[in-house]
């Protein structure tokens, strides 16, 4: 299995700055994320994985996508209905470039009445969604809520670190009826290790939401202040004005 490329040294470093300088804890997220683990097979995900990916094999299935292949594995379901889920999986390379992305899969696929069960009928394919790292890794965090719109709205996170400046970020996705769509992109994190005496950083979470309208992400670090995103008339969020977050 292609797994996820150990970081630089110099991502370590960055990412030890921020730590300490970061606050005792995180203002309280809506949406509880957790580490993406390409490891971990999630209990009842192997029928469905077979469906999505029919070449599938222990629950691994290499697919080509443009000029790359990608290892995908089952990271998560989430309902849509009580007759349709979304499988979310994870896609990683073996290129070692900063350039280079993996990739997160959604399918849709439906059931018989009730909790997710086989058989499974495929709906519906996208191979690329959300946010995905470098080095060929895809999210390093996900989530899922029904608290920002109508729909359950996946969240993933990934980041990098450039000359020394590390930077966080994150795609909530809305999984519509017709397919997931991208709704937003917010930074999660900055940190400046590039110079001595550089930015410690901050940290930001969404902490409310409005649904439908708009929510609200909490920073707190070298400086505290929120940001508000707000619905437009194309359903994405948008911030008014540019962030106070640095980037890389």
């Amino acid at each position: 299995m292609i797994t996820p490329k150990t970081v630089t040294l110099t991502a370590l470093a960055a990412l030890a700055s921020a730590a300490a300088f970061a606050p005792a804890a995180l203002a309280q997220s809506v949406i509880e994320t957790r580490d993406v683990n390409r490891d971990a097979v999630p209990a009842g995900t192997p029928a469905a994985f077979v469906v999505a990916f029919p070449d599938a094999e222990r629950n691994e299935a290499v697919r080509e996508v443009g000029e790359d292949a990608y290892s995908f594995v089952p990271l998560a379901f989430i309902p849509l209905s009580d007759t349709r889920v979304a499988l979310v999986s994870t896609g990683a390379n073996d290129c070692t470039g900063q350039a280079c992305t993996g990739l997160n899969a959604v399918h849709y696929l439906s059931h018989d009445a009730g909790e997710p069960r086989y058989p499974y009928r495929l709906q519906g394919e996208w191979l690329d969604v959300g946010a995905v790292g470098v080095m060929g890794n895809p999210a390093m965090q996900w989530g899922w809520t029904r608290a920002i719109t109508e729909h359950p709205v996946l969240f993933t996170e990934a980041g990098g670190v450039w000359q020394g400046r590390a930077c966080g970020y994150a795609v909530l996705t809305e999984l519509t009826p017709s397919g997931p769509k991208d709704i937003a992109r917010i930074p999660t994190s900055f940190s400046d290790a590039s110079v001595e005496g550089g930015d410690p950083g901050v940290e930001g979470v969404i902490t409310s939401a409005e649904k439908g309208r708009s929510f609200t992400v909490s920073y707190t670090g070298s400086a505290s202040f929120d940001e508000v995103y707000k619905r437009g008339a194309d359903g994405a969020y948008r911030l008014d004005g540019t962030s106070r977050v640095s980037a890389c």
